[in-house]
């Protein structure tokens, strides 16, 4: 039994009449493992390396591309914006100087308008302040006569009258 105890474990070194041919199918099992590894595994996993490589190679490179791409669609658009920009700043400047025109041209018009109409006004007022004048002597004359008629009794003469109206009204 106690050769059965030595013996019972595994690998069985207690026999050492299979060792030969425990090594040779030893060697030939790591060989297969061996081939199997470097021909199969290994290319395998080497291909999927490098495919996955390539792949994130790619995508970086693509990725580095959109972003130029990017890049200068915003510089395009920076540009077009500052050119919008200008442009509305000329047309605001022109539309500036165009109202300042309009407005000069109605201005200088209403003023002119105006101007007409002060001169009108000044002329009927001196119309009417000579029509007015006119007839000062006259009724400064009736106004004389009354006066004096009322004072004395008696009408005064009309030539009389007129000359001291007129004598009255010259040192005024």
């Amino acid at each position: 039994m106690e050769h059965e105890a030595e013996s019972s474990g595994f690998p069985p070194f207690s026999q050492t009449d299979t060792f030969p041919s425990q090594i040779f199918w030893l060697v030939v099992t790591f060989g297969i493992l061996y081939l199997a590894v470097t021909y199969w595994l290994i290319p395998t996993v080497r291909k999927a390396i490098a495919d996955r490589e390539a792949a994130i190679a790619k995508d970086v490179a693509e990725a580095a591309a959109a972003s130029q791409k990017a890049d200068a669609a915003i510089k395009a658009v920076e540009a077009r914006i500052a050119e919008a920009k200008g442009r509305s700043r000329d047309t605001a400047a022109k539309a500036r100087a165009e109202a300042d025109a309009r407005i000069a041209a109605e201005t200088s018009r209403s003023e002119a308008l105006l101007a007409t109409k002060v001169a009108a006004s000044e002329k009927a007022a001196s119309d009417m302040r000579a029509k007015a004048m006119a007839n000062v002597p006259g009724v400064a004359e009736e106004a004389v006569a009354a006066i004096a008629e009322k004072l004395a009794g008696v009408r005064p003469d009309a030539a009389a009258v007129k000359k001291a109206v007129a004598g009255a009204l010259a040192r005024n």
